[in-house]
C-alpha cells in the first residue's frame, strides 16, 4: 500500500506573514482509511468566511470535508468520529447544528472540547473528521442518538452514536462520567474525588462498548485524555490504570479548559485497532510510578508506541527524552525539536519512518510558541506533506511542557 497524498501545500503560502515553512497536505489516504487535515472557516482557496460567526465557520469546514473526501475517493457517509474544538462554549449550539446539518442521516461518534485558541486568532472552531471508506459489511453502528434528547440539549439536532465497528477499527464516542443512557451524571462537584468518580464511569462505559463491539481493551491502542484541571490527574490516572491493568497502551494527556457542558471534569478517547488474533506490538513498556520524577502516583502501564498491523500509534512526545531527561526548559523550539527527534526513533523501532506520518496534531500553551514548534517540526517533516491539527490548550502533564506532538503512521509495502 502507498500513502495518497492530496492537494499538498507549505504553510508560508497560507498564514499571513509566511514564516512557518512547513510541508503539508489536505488529506492522506492509507488504504480505506481516509486522514483530513483540522478544517476551519478557511476556505480551499484559504479565504476565511466571516470571523464572527462561528455556525458559518463550521458550515465551510464541513463543506470543505465534502469535497477533500469526494477527492479521495470517499464521502461523508464515510465519517465515523467528529472531534469538535471550539474556542467559546457559547458557539456549541450553532456549530453543532451546522455539523449536524452535513451528517445528517449519517451517525457518528463525537467529541466536543474547547480550547483556548486555533492557528489564527479569528477561528472560532476547528473540526477534524476520521473517516474509513466501507468494506461489503458496511460499518456496525451501535446505540444510536439524537444529541436533543441528550442532558436537555434539545436546541442541537445532531445524529449520533456510541460506537463503530469498521471491520479494522473500532470508533468510540468519548466517555465521560455520564450512564450510557445519559440518565446521570457523576462526581458533579468540582473535586480530585469527583474527577475520579467520572473517570471510573467512563472507563465502565468503554469496557461496556467494546464489548457490545466485538472488542476489548485489549485492542486498545491509544488514549487521550483530557481533564480540567491538573490537580485532578493522579485521581484520574489510578483509575485508568486500574481499568487498563497489563495492557499498556500509548498516551496523551492534555488540560482542557471546558466541555461540552460545565460538570464534566474528564474526558477519555481512546483508539482501537481490532487484533483479530494476533496481538499489537508495544514498544518500551513501563510504569508510570517508575518513569515519572514529578512525585505523582498515577497506578498506570503505559508504552511509547503500539504497531497494529500496519498501524503505528505513539506516544505523545515533548521535551523529554526517551531517557527520561527533559530539554530545552523554556524554549518551545527546543521542546518540539526534541519531540521530532524521539518521534523518529520510536517509529523506527515500530518498523516505519517519518515517511510513514498521515497526521501530525500539534498542542501549544500560548500562540506565541506557535513559530518556534512549526519550524522545528517542519525541519523534520520537510518532503512529508503530512495533514495536521494545531490547537493552544490549557496545560500538558508538567507545566514545563510548552508543547506535545502526537502523529498517527500506516506503514507503506
Amino acid at each position: 500500500m502507498k500513502l495518497e497524498r492530496f492537494r499538498k501545500f507549505n504553510t508560508r503560502d497560507v498564514y499571513p506573514g509566511g514564516t512557518l515553512d512547513n510541508d503539508m497536505c489536505m488529506t492522506v489516504k492509507a488504504g480505506n482509511r481516509i486522514f483530513l487535515r483540522g478544517q476551519t472557516g478557511l476556505d480551499l482557496d484559504q479565504k476565511m468566511v466571516d470571523p464572527n460567526d462561528a455556525a458559518a465557520q463550521a458550515d465551510q469546514a464541513m463543506k470543505n470535508a465534502k469535497i477533500l473526501l469526494e477527492e479521495a475517493g470517499s464521502s461523508l457517509d464515510h465519517v465515523c468520529k467528529v472531534t469538535t474544538y471550539l474556542t467559546d462554549p457559547a458557539y456549541r449550539t450553532g456549530v453543532y447544528n451546522s455539523v449536524g446539518e452535513h451528517l445528517r442521516g449519517n451517525p457518528t461518534v463525537a467529541t466536543g472540547l474547547i480550547v483556548k485558541g486555533l492557528a489564527m486568532p479569528e477561528m472560532k472552531v476547528e473540526i477534524d473528521l476520521e473517516a474509513a471508506i466501507p468494506g461489503e459489511g458496511g460499518h456496525k453502528k451501535f446505540r444510536l442518538l439524537n444529541t436533543r434528547d441528550w442532558f436537555g440539549q434539545s436546541s442541537i439536532n445532531r445524529d449520533s452514536c456510541m460506537v463503530i465497528n469498521t471491520g479494522d477499527e473500532i470508533y468510540l464516542r468519548g466517555q465521560t462520567g455520564c450512564e450510557l443512557d445519559g440518565s446521570k451524571m457523576y462526581g458533579l462537584g468540582y473535586t480530585p474525588e469527583d474527577a475520579a468518580a467520572q473517570a471510573e464511569q467512563s472507563m465502565k462505559n468503554a469496557r461496556e462498548l467494546l464489548e457490545e463491539a466485538g472488542s476489548s481493551f485489549d485492542d486498545v491502542c491509544k488514549t487521550r485524555i483530557y481533564i480540567a484541571d491538573r490537580a485532578y490527574r493522579e485521581p484520574i490516572y489510578n483509575v485508568i490504570g486500574k481499568h487498563f491493568g497489563d495492557t499498556h497502551p500509548c498516551s496523551t494527556g492534555l488540560i482542557m479548559r471546558e466541555f461540552a457542558r460545565p460538570e464534566i471534569l474528564f474526558e477519555i478517547d481512546m483508539a482501537v485497532t481490532l487484533s483479530k488474533g494476533t496481538p499489537h506490538e508495544r514498544f518500551r513498556k513501563f510504569h508510570t510510578d517508575d518513569a515519572y520524577k514529578d512525585g505523582q502516583k498515577l497506578g498506570s502501564r503505559f508504552c511509547k508506541a503500539v504497531r497494529a498491523g500496519d498501524r503505528v500509534y505513539l506516544r505523545g512526545q515533548t521535551g523529554t527524552s526517551l531517557d527520561g531527561e527533559f530539554v530545552g526548559s523554556g524554549d518551545a523550539g527546543a521542546q518540539a525539536d526534541q519531540a521530532m527527534k524521539n518521534i523518529t526513533t520510536l517509529l523506527e523501532e515500530a518498523g516505519a519512518s517519518l515517511d510513514d506520518i498521515c497526521k501530525v496534531s500539534i498542542y501549544i500553551l500560548r500562540r506565541a510558541h506557535r513559530e518556534a514548534v512549526y519550524q522545528a517540526v517542519g525541519k523534520h517533516l520537510k518532503g512529508v506533506h503530512p495533514c495536521g491539527t494545531g490547537l493552544i490548550v490549557d496545560g500538558f502533564a508538567n507545566p514545563r511542557i510548552l508543547v506535545e506532538i502526537d502523529v498517527d503512521a500506516v506503514i507503506q509495502s
